[in-house]
C-alpha cells in the first residue's frame, strides 16, 4: 500500500487483485491491498482471483485472508488451472505451474490490446511454451541465472529454451521475482543473455517499472516516487 502511494497509485481504483500462491513473499500484502481496493471495507467492491492456499490454506498455511475481508469483495474465484475468467471484456485464463506449493496458478490475459502473461515460481515443463506462446508480453519469475538450476523454479536457460521453442514470440519479456543469486550474477547481464540469444527483448522489473500496452506498440516508463512533506 505505501508503495502504491509512493509512486501515485491509488489502490482505491484497483478493480482486481491477483495471487498466484500462498508463500509469503506473493501473498503478505493481500489484506492491505483488499482494504484500499475496498475503501477501507466500507464498500463492497473488486474481485480477487487467487490459488485454493491463499483463500483456504493447506496442511503447513494458513488462509493469506481473512473472512473478514473475502465477504467485503464483490466476486472471489478460488482459481485452478484451466479456469476462464471474465473481467469485463477481457478474458483470464488461469495456468498451470510445478511449484512447491502445489495450488500455485499463472495468469493468461486476453486483452483487446492483446495478450499479457505472468509467469509465477515454477519449474520449466515443455507445456509452457504453448500456454504462452501469443503473449506480448510475458512477465515472469526467473528466480536464478545460469547453472544454478533448483527445484521448483526457473533460471534464464529455461527462459532462453521456452522462448526459443514458442511459435509466437512475445514482443517483451520481463524478469521478475529476482532471487539473491540473481543478484549476484547481475540480472541485467542475465536479461542481456536471453536477448542476445533469442532476439526477444529483455528487461529487469524494478520497482517503479510501468508498462503501458496498445495496439501499436509497448511502452516502458519509470514511474517518480512521490515527495511527502
Amino acid at each position: 500500500m505505501i508503495r502504491s502511494w509512493r509512486y501515485k497509485l491509488d489502490p482505491r481504483k484497483l478493480d482486481a487483485i491477483f495471487i498466484s500462491h500462498r508463500h509469503v513473499d506473493h501473498c503478505n500484502d493481500t489484506e492491505v491491498m483488499v482494504e484500499g481496493m475496498t475503501i477501507g471495507v466500507t464498500k463492497k467492491r473488486g474481485i480477487l482471483i487467487a490459488s485454493k492456499s491463499v483463500i483456504e490454506g493447506d496442511e503447513t498455511h494458513t488462509p493469506a485472508i481473512s473472512k473478514y475481508h473475502l465477504n467485503s469483495l464483490e466476486k472471489v474465484y478460488r482459481a485452478v488451472p484451466g479456469d476462464e475468467i471474465f473481467l469485463g471484456e477481457d478474458k483470464m485464463t488461469i495456468t498451470p505451474t510445478i511449484h512447491s506449493d502445489p495450488t500455485t496458478i499463472g495468469f493468461r490475459l486476453e486483452a483487446k490490446e492483446g495478450i499479457i502473461s505472468y509467469i509465477p515460481d515454477t519449474e520449466y515443463f515443455d507445456e509452457m511454451r504453448e500456454i504462452y506462446s501469443g503473449s506480448r508480453i510475458i512477465i515472469a519469475s526467473v528466480t536464478r541465472p545460469k547453472d544454478m538450476k533448483i527445484p521448483y523454479h526457473m533460471t534464464t536457460e529455461d527462459a532462453v529454451y521456452m522462448l526459443k521453442k514458442m511459435e509466437e514470440k512475445p514482443e517483451l519479456f520481463v524478469i521478475s521475482h529476482v532471487g539473491m543469486k540473481m543478484h549476484f550474477a547481475n540480472p541485467y547481464k542475465e536479461a542481456q543473455f536471453i536477448q542476445n540469444v533469442t532476439g526477444i527483448k529483455t528487461i529487469v522489473a524494478k520497482e517503479g517499472l510501468k508498462l503501458r500496452i496498445t495496439e501499436k506498440g509497448i511502452s516502458l516508463k519509470t514511474l517518480r516516487p512521490a515527495r511527502f512533506v
